[in-house]
């Protein structure tokens, strides 16, 4: 099983190219989660690619890579899309405002930043990221057996196949079907078959701890890791 989203401490990403703006909204957040940070466009990709923040407060106003980008190339990454953007500028007006939401942001604030508005405006979004991805743990699970079903296993695989790409690294899948599982339902009866189930798909779920591995239900008596 995956780590659920509310067992942990949120992690925040801070980007802006002022390490005396990313200190202070730094100090703003210190007690709301786990702080990293970046000072700059290029550095912020890398960052949140390994980080895989909660939330990013992000600097719109940068040199190379401004905010706008950034936040545009992270809506574009499979692992990143998700990620709540908030920005933070000294820009105001209509059409600033526009161009930052259309850029895929959720949220703005206008420099120089409030503690009060910060902290209301990162609590809020965290609240919405944990309720967005408990929703998501749900829906990629297996409602028999507890593990991940065949939704999930789609996903990932998509995901890993495109990483491998990258890499030389092989990747492996086990096929694993159960035997004479039609057989053991006829004898015992499906209640002793749904159990017998659950119970194979925790030994499987307990063997994929690594970082990258995932047993999934695939249909019936079929799993796959």
């Amino acid at each position: 099983m995956t780590e659920q989203p509310e067992s942990r401490e949120a992690r925040i990403l801070i980007v802006d190219d002022s390490p005396m703006s990313v200190r202070l909204l730094s100090h703003y957040v210190r007690d709301m989660g786990s702080i990293r940070f970046a000072l700059s466009g290029v550095e912020a990709l890398e960052l949140a690619t390994e980080y895989l923040p909660d939330i990013i407060l992000l600097d719109v106003e940068m040199p190379t890579l401004d905010g706008l980008e950034v936040c545009q190339e992270l809506k574009q990454r499979e692992t990143l899309k998700d990620i709540p953007v908030i920005f933070v500028t000294a820009r105001v007006g209509v059409e600033h405002e526009v161009a930052c939401l259309a850029a895929g942001g959720v949220d703005f604030i206008t420099k120089p930043p409030k503690e009060p508005v910060v902290r209301a405006r990162v609590k809020t979004h965290l609240t919405l990221k944990r309720q967005a991805d408990l929703l998501r743990e749900l829906a990629s699970i297996d409602g028999l057996t507890g593990i991940h079903n065949r939704r999930a296993f789609d996903e990932r695989i998509t995901i890993e196949c495109r990483r491998h790409r990258r890499t030389p690294a092989p990747i492996g899948i086990a096929m694993i079907d159960v035997d004479h599982f039609k057989q053991f339902n006829d004898i015992y009866g499906h209640v002793a078959g749904d159990g017998c189930l659950r119970q194979i798909a925790q030994a499987i779920d307990a063997t994929a701890r690594r970082p990258g591995e995932l047993a999934a239900r695939y249909g019936g008596e079929e799993f796959v890791v």
